[in-house]
């Protein structure tokens, strides 16, 4: 992990997050194909990602509208390319056919968490305000600890264990 960190706005609040060396690259990359040095220069405001159409919009960003039609159109063409595999990745394709922003940015803090990360690094990195919050992203584990624990209970099935996990993946997308 590079200690290298971009300024990010949530709210009206700026935090610092980590970039990765690869990240940095990239951003570098994207950052040339705009005709614009690979790092940013001191003082300057330009946003991380800049708009699709009208260069007349660089200063203002790309929308978060236009960002999520972006990513729902990535993940809808790599959802088809699993379903040219065959019938067996059916399942897969239409979980990432669903996948949204929110949903990568959960997989994130929950990847974060699998890892070990302290959570008050994942609470830093994704803008939240408490540990209490940030305890969502701990789900897949309680999900293990549920399934390895369902086989060793009498008179329960494993409907119990679907529904809590249903019940968990609906907290974590508000609905």
């Amino acid at each position: 992990m590079d200690h290298s960190y971009y300024s990010s706005r949530k709210g009206n609040k700026t935090r610092l997050v980590p970039a990765t060396d690869e990240l940095i690259a990239e951003l570098a990359r994207y950052r040339r194909a705009h005709g614009l040095t690979p790092t940013p220069q001191p003082g300057e405001t330009r946003p991380l990602l800049l708009p699709v159409i009208g260069s007349e919009n660089r200063d203002k960003g790309l929308s978060r509208g236009a960002l999520h039609l972006i990513l729902k159109e990535v993940f809808g063409l790599a959802a088809a390319r699993l379903r040219a595999r065959g019938p067996e990745w059916a399942a897969q394709a239409d979980v990432l056919a669903s996948a949204s922003a929110h949903w990568l940015r959960h997989t994130a803090g929950s990847h974060m968490t699998d890892r070990q990360v302290d959570l008050r690094y994942v609470r830093d990195n994704f803008g939240r305000a408490s540990i209490s919050t940030t305890s969502a992203y701990l789900h897949s584990e309680e999900d293990v600890s549920h399934a390895g624990a369902a086989p060793h209970r009498l008179g329960h099935s494993q409907e119990g264990i679907a529904g809590r996990r249903d019940r968990h993946q609906r907290l974590l997308e508000g609905t």
